[in-house]
């Protein structure tokens, strides 16, 4: 095992597929792992999705025969009131409308299972809803075209809400694939649970792992496993600081492994990879079981970072202001490409490899502040070295131009980034990426959490002194920033970079 274990370092690489008898990372899905799949989404999405729809045919058939009666513009309709007795059987509705939909079965597993019940339980449910929206007309009207109002609903809503899942599915199965990123896994254990872990885990088609190996001090002697194993137990921290690791699954034994399970999300936690254990800790034959949660019902997810509706609105305002910021900035943009060319010899963009979410490299441009040769230069320059810990900083660094100088001082160096943010390998606001000589003279697993959210263009070190803060602030103020993070400190933080960066204090 040992032998086997220094021969995958050496290599630099891990496995990148499993060549057992367990399905591939990204195979052709069963309809049953389809629909299963497609639960988290028709959950939040065809819900609201739904009540909409029903609105909206409501809408249409109340106000087309006035439309007919009374010729008036849209600009009219909207001047048009609604009393508050209207609003209350809107509401109403609303209502109703939830409690059949969420009880008739068609956000369950059971509906997607085939088209023929998908159909049948969507007829089903908006003939329901036709009828509560019959009885408010009933009401209202008096009996009135009462029938032809409900069939004309039923038809309306039956067939949106039928077309609407279908574009859902289309996406699901036929376009959102194309954009699913490979998430690399480790699993920890090697026997029967951690075998039946993976295959569960490539049931999900809205994920697409790729096996790295198992982790396992007594592996199993199978001929799957065997040529899987990365290593044991003591060296999973090893593992997870030098290679891109995005999740570990924990797959032993509770009542005999204990103490290693313990062990294995302490490494997790103190490398900043998300990790994951199940709950199904005992068998049983005839009682019921109730799920908290209907899309992992047998496992804890432990996130490193902040995972909900926000990093939505995150993503929004890293594209928009950096899209505005390309346009109010591009005559700084053109002053700073020909001042660079008119200045010095090379190209006006920098590309340099960074480090980025997961530990995963991209190449992060700058404009040019140095001369040609500059990282060729860096090794005779290491006994310059002015700040601790394995990053590398000089003051007076003598491979910066004049112009790059003048530039670092007021981070126009730094601008061309923007681009990186736009195409997602960078946030505006996040832990400064590192060049790849740092990253590897990385020897604690800690310092690899910084790496847990995408890098940005500015964070907390940015407006707290920059290169006059030393490394292991730089790395506190990192962490502070991954655990407290809010949409306001970003706002905070980007509010406080511009009176830091005219400033020009502590910038090299």
């Amino acid at each position: 095992m040992e032998a086997n274990r220094k021969k995958v370092a050496s290599q630099g690489v891990f496995p990148d597929h499993f060549s057992g008898p367990f399905p591939e990372p990204g195979c052709q899905e069963s309809a049953p792992g389809l629909a299963r799949g497609l639960i988290g989404v028709v959950g939040p999405l065809c819900g609201t999705m739904d009540i909409l729809v029903l609105s909206l045919s409501l809408l249409v058939l109340v106000v087309a025969p006035y439309f007919s009666q009374h010729v008036i513009g849209f600009s009219d309709f909207l001047t048009l009131r609604f009393s508050i007795k209207n609003f209350v059987v809107v509401l109403v509705c609303w209502a109703a409308w939830r409690a059949i939909l969420w009880s008739s079965g068609l956000y369950t597993e059971m509906s997607f299972g085939s088209l023929r019940g998908l159909i049948r339980q969507t007829a089903i449910a908006s003939a329901c809803c036709s009828a509560i929206a019959g009885i408010v007309l009933l009401f209202r009207n008096r009996g009135e075209r009462t029938l032809t109002f409900v069939l004309g609903f039923w038809a309306l809503s039956f067939g949106f809400m039928l077309l609407g899942r279908a574009i859902v599915m289309f996406h699901h199965a036929y376009i959102r694939p194309h954009f699913r990123t490979e998430r690399n896994l480790i699993v920890v254990g090697s026997g029967p649970r951690a075998q039946r872990m993976y295959v569960d885990l490539l049931s999900h088609p809205e994920w697409n792992y790729v096996l790295l190996g198992f982790v396992d001090s007594d592996p199993q002697d199978t001929l799957a496993v065997s040529n899987r194993i990365l290593g044991g137990f003591q060296d999973l921290e090893e593992i997870l600081m030098r290679h891109v690791v995005d999740e570990v699954v924990i797959a032993l034994p509770m009542k005999t492994m204990y103490n290693e399970i313990e062990q294995t999300i302490a490494i997790c936690e103190r490398a900043g990879v998300q990790s994951q254990y199940t709950t199904d800790l005992f068998k049983t034959s005839v009682t019921k079981r109730r799920y908290t949660d209907r899309n992992e019902p047998n496992r804890v997810i432990l996130q490193m970072v902040h995972h909900d509706h926000r990093r939505y609105f995150k993503r929004a305002l890293d594209i928009l202001a950096a899209f505005v910021g390309i346009v109010l900035l591009l005559p700084v943009f053109l002053i700073a490409a020909i001042a660079i060319k008119l200045t010095s010899k090379g190209p006006v963009i920098f590309k340099q490899e960074r480090y980025g979410l997961n530990k995963r490299k991209f190449n992060m441009y700058k404009f040019r502040s140095m001369v040609i040769d500059a990282e060729a230069l860096q090794a005779q320059l290491e006994h310059l070295n002015e700040t601790t810990g394995p990053a590398f900083k000089i003051k007076k660094d003598p491979r910066v131009t004049r112009l790059g100088a003048f530039m670092r001082k007021l981070s126009i160096d730094e601008l061309p980034q923007f681009f990186n943010v736009i195409k997602g390998d960078m946030s505006l606001v996040g832990p400064r990426p590192l060049p790849t000589r740092d990253v590897t003279r990385f020897s604690e697993a800690w310092l690899m959490r910084r790496f847990s959210v995408k890098p940005g263009l500015t964070c907390l070190w940015q407006i707290t002194g920059r290169s006059d803060t030393t490394f292991d602030r730089w790395i506190q103020l990192d962490l502070e920033y991954i655990d407290q993070w809010s949409f306001i400190l970003d706002l905070k933080i980007l509010a406080m970079t511009v009176p830091a960066v005219l400033r020009g204090r502590g910038a090299a």
